[in-house]
């Protein structure tokens, strides 16, 4: 993988990796700055209460009130709800921004290994056009100053495929303990992004099973290389989900709560899966074809508008170069310019699409594969014709175009105020003795932490549960609450759903009292938010 005798990089191709390893992170900084302030509906739904929730021991006064996410790993969202804490907004979308720009430097990393091209700095100039054209798709872009996270879970990702690369002979020819300890490794960092948030368990099984697919080694080997690496991936869940997953289970008897309640069975939710299958109707073609249609129309896949040819382009190019990598056997061939481990990821790839396309068809969810498509639309090209450099152009081509026809989506930003996330709450008369009963289907948890600390809140109706399940135990602790409590009652939710909210209070025996409400409001709430007395109708 170096530059052949006689070949001179220059200056520009020397210094390219460092310019961009610095210019990156800088840049999306700059970036989210520009795009404005997170106000998204996940951020005011949960990642700002769940944090809180945690840090104040919130379980023992509060009840479901960030609907289903509530019971979500909260580790991820304790950094920036104590960053929004002590810094300006600005400086903490910068700095969101700027851990994007990290996926550049790990995609850069990974094309430079990959990429055939024998002359370094011409290697290194093509990896770090497709790094950047990955860390611009449609979603990445979308998300950066974000809470998502899907564009910062990706690095887990990323650094699994560099490390397995970078220890592909250790993994394929050296002895069995050095295989062992070089595999194990390249499952923490996948592992420890899948145990911080369960939907990228896609990129854990693609990395196991291709390594079990594609190292040139006996079936004994590649079992045990992949055993090991999926051992590094439990240990990576463990570090970043294994303490959450007590929690839920010595909670309510599910680790996973309230997911796969059909198999555990927890009394506090339905004997249901509580999973998202809005995008998973349809057939086999469907499925087949399922780049091309949400290239077409992005709301068959994702939840806002957004453009992106991406991985249209990989879904096409990918599998023809497949057939050509197989052609050539799994080892690499210095004839054929295919460099140790691109089989490795093309598989890996492949087999994580495959998963999520089996479990979540939601587009954001790989937004790593999103990232990568730049590099595997290169290394297909060069898969395709080896040995030549006719390619090149080609792959240079379809990078910009990638880039040029990229529309993002919008989670929703406003101008910068002096704090991520700022609430104004009226005086509360009795808040030690006060109970607010939350309703209806909007985002309302991020207000709370600006309420008294003595003040509880249970969420009666939502998307986890309503009082028409009777059976769920934490209906049966709310109505056992309200009913006992001896102070002041009130209700918090937005106008538009006053007559849902109405409805639920009724099947509490509580209704509005006849008295004006506050006002709660925020520069990234959707209105002013009511909080109004409530008043006990009747008793059931």
């Amino acid at each position: 993988m170096t530059a052949p005798r006689g070949s001179s990089p220059g200056n520009t191709r020397t210094v390219v990796f460092p310019l961009l390893f610095v210019i990156a992170p800088l840049a999306f900084g700059g970036l989210a700055l520009a795009l404005g302030m997170d106000a998204d509906w996940d951020l005011r739904n949960y990642h700002y209460y769940n944090a809180w929730a945690f840090l104040t021991d919130r379980y023992r006064s509060d009840i479901a009130v960030a609907q289903i996410p509530t019971f979500y790993n909260p580790f991820l969202d304790i950094p920036y709800f104590l960053l929004a804490q002590a810094m300006p907004a600005r400086a903490l979308a910068f700095l969101l921004g700027a851990l994007h720009g990290l996926n550049v430097i790990l995609l850069a990393l990974l094309g430079e290994r990959l990429i055939p091209i024998r002359d370094t700095g011409r290697r290194r100039l093509l990896a770090a056009a497709a790094a950047v054209a990955g860390a611009c798709g449609a979603m990445a872009l979308s998300e950066v100053g974000t809470v998502f996270y899907d564009n910062l879970l990706s690095l887990g990702f990323l650094a699994t495929l560099l490390l397995t690369i970078r220890a592909w002979d250790r993994l394929a020819v050296s002895g069995r303990g050095a295989a062992v300890a070089a595999a194990f490794l390249t499952g923490l960092p996948v592992g420890l992004a899948f145990g911080l948030k369960l939907t990228t368990v896609t990129f854990c099984a693609g990395h196991c099973v291709a390594l079990l697919l594609c190292l040139p080694a006996a079936p004994s080997r590649r079992f045990l290389v992949a055993f090991s690496a999926g051992i590094g991936v439990l240990a990576g869940l463990a570090a970043g989900g294994g303490y959450w997953m007590g929690h839920l289970w010595s909670l309510y008897g599910n680790p996973l709560f309230p997911m796969f309640n059909q198999v555990f069975q927890s009394p506090w939710g339905l004997p249901d899966a509580y999973r998202d299958t809005q995008f998973l109707d349809g057939g086999l073609f469907r499925r087949l074809v399922y780049p091309i249609i949400f290239s077409i129309d992005s709301r068959e896949a994702g939840e806002v508008l957004f453009r992106d040819y991406r991985i249209l382009l990989a879904f096409l190019l990918v599998p023809a170069s497949g057939i050509a990598i197989l052609a050539r056997r799994r080892r690499a061939v210095t004839g054929t310019g295919t460099a140790p481990g691109t089989g490795y990821t093309l598989t890996a790839v492949a087999i994580a699409y495959g998963v999520w396309l089996q479990m979540f068809a939601l587009y954001r969810y790989i937004t790593a594969i999103e990232m990568l498509a730049p590099l595997l639309v290169v290394l297909s090209l060069g898969l395709l014709w080896p040995g030549t450099t006719k390619w090149r152009p080609t792959a240079l081509a379809l990078l910009a175009a990638m880039i040029l026809t990229t529309r993002p989506g919008d989670w929703i930003r406003v101008p910068f105020t002096g704090r991520a996330v700022e609430v104004a709450v009226p005086a509360i008369a009795d808040p030690d003795h006060t109970i607010v009963l939350l309703a209806g289907h909007e985002p309302l948890s991020f207000l709370l932490p600006s309420f008294p600390d003595g003040m509880r809140f249970l969420r009666i109706d939502s998307t986890f549960t309503n009082p028409d399940q009777r059976d769920v135990r934490f209906n049966q602790v709310m109505r056992r609450q309200v009913a006992g409590h001896q102070g002041p009652l009130m209700a918090l939710f937005i106008p538009t759903e006053r007559h849902d909210v109405v409805r639920r209070l009724g099947d509490y025996g509580l209704a509005l009292a006849n008295t004006p409400c506050a006002e709660v409001t925020s520069p990234i709430g959707a209105a002013p938010y009511a909080l109004c007395p409530l008043e006990r109708r009747f008793i059931q």
